[in-house]
């Protein structure tokens, strides 16, 4: 079968082409890739094919072509970092494609720098929200961001000030490899006066302090608010979000969102993962939208507007489910979210009214889980005169649940 040849050429110059990566070029009948990585190849005697217009023409044609010849696939840097790799594997069985690895615009960021990438959060914002960059951020270890010509050095950093995150030394590095590759070090506040700089770049933000607002759950007042939908409480949001740990790149569940307190803070954690959050009132789906948005975190959700069960039916399997709203049908809508559950997953449920509680406890056990229920009654402090006095806030029922299977393979709660 004839295979494509996936070559990563490096950043920049030629000088940073691996050797097996020259030897698959020379011998190349059908070169394709980006027009500006096919120039130095006019007149080679070579078949070019750019790749130009909608991706899926250019990858049908791809598959057409190489069986008319040895085929390179030229491009940027590693192909196993960020790259078109992702739409060749998605495309092409395993031995219909080959991949040379090449060296990444990243690792010779770094060696410009003299420093060690090992332990570094690498992110990507091509093509991306700009409030993505909020969640890649960490306080114990330095980030770096691909960028592309929307969202620049100078945008990304203005973001960051404007999202609260206190100054930090930072590194803006573009058309590396190039005669004309520049690195400018600065810092978060000076780069975000800056005006726009070159899209493909690199910009490494050094450890430092999260803002005040990426600390802990967001207190009540943060969240907008619609008469009548209500909201979980802070301890609750804790709670909940603690009892599934971890939440990062898990695909999450949610049905019966309300305001969206327990649909943010899902969101603030899943990292690359998704929460799908189910709410059957437009009215209170909007507030969601908007206070996921005012997080920062809005690309890690899905408001899925619809009535549970039914709105369920097109919704991907989940590592973890939540069930808050249930609207007089508790029992159907746990039973449905369970079956989304994947093996090892976990589902909590939120009460206020006892009886819901149990009804909860006994579908979950009826399912084959080992249900745990906890109570909670919290009050937290408000301002009485010189002192402080407690207020308590409605007491809330947590019962969750796991779906194990046993050594020989059972899983528990198939129906």
């Amino acid at each position: 079968m004839d295979r494509i040849t996936v070559v990563g050429i490096g950043p920049g110059s030629d000088g940073f082409l691996v050797p097996a990566a020259k030897d698959a070029i020379a011998g190349a009948e059908i070169l394709a890739g980006a027009p500006r990585h096919l120039v130095p190849f006019n007149g080679s005697g070579k078949i070019l094919l750019p790749m130009e217009g909608e991706l899926d023409s250019f990858l049908d044609v791809l598959a057409e072509k190489r069986h008319c010849g040895k085929t390179v696939l030229l491009l940027s840097g590693d192909p196993c970092l960020f790259s078109l790799l992702g739409k060749i594997t998605a495309r092409f069985s395993p031995d219909e494609y080959e991949v040379i690895p090449g060296v990444s615009s990243f690792q010779l960021l770094f060696a410009k720098l003299g420093i060690q990438w090992n332990g570094t959060e690498i992110a990507s914002l091509h093509g991306r929200p700009l409030e993505d960059a909020c969640r890649f951020i960490r306080g114990d270890c330095r980030t770096l961001f691909f960028l592309d010509s929307k969202n620049t050095g100078p945008k990304v950093a203005k973001y960051l000030c404007g999202a609260g995150f206190p100054d930090r030394e930072a590194v803006l590095a573009e058309r590396l490899g190039y005669h004309d590759e520049r690195i400018i070090r600065s810092s978060l506040s000076d780069l975000s006066r800056g005006s726009s700089s070159e899209g493909l770049a690199l910009l490494l933000l050094e450890a430092g302090p999260l803002p005040p607002s990426a600390l802990g759950v967001l207190p009540d007042e943060w969240f907008d608010r619609t008469p009548g939908v209500p909201l979980s409480k802070a301890a609750c949001r804790a709670l909940a979000v603690s009892l599934l740990y971890p939440l990062d790149g898990q695909t999450v569940l949610e049905v019966g969102a309300g305001s969206g307190g327990i649909t943010v803070e899902l969101a603030r954690r899943a990292g690359k993962g998704i929460v799908y959050a189910v709410e059957r009132l437009p009215e209170a789906a909007a507030v969601v939208e908007r206070n996921i948005h005012r997080a920062g975190a809005g690309s890690s959700a899905r408001i899925v507007e619809g009535e549970a069960p039914e709105a369920l039916a097109s919704l991907p399997s989940c590592s973890r489910a939540v069930v808050g709203g249930h609207g007089g049908s508790a029992e159907q809508i746990i039973r449905s979210s369970w079956r989304k559950l994947l093996p090892g997953g976990r589902l909590l449920v939120t009460a206020n009214m006892p009886s819901t509680a149990d009804r909860a406890w006994h579908t979950l056990k009826g399912l084959g889980a080992v249900p745990c229920l906890m109570h909670v009654n919290a009050s937290s402090a408000v301002g009485a005169g010189e002192s402080w006095m407690l207020s308590a806030a409605n007491p809330v029922f947590l019962i969750y649940g796991d779906k194990n299977t046993d050594k020989d393979g059972t899983i528990h709660g198939t129906s």
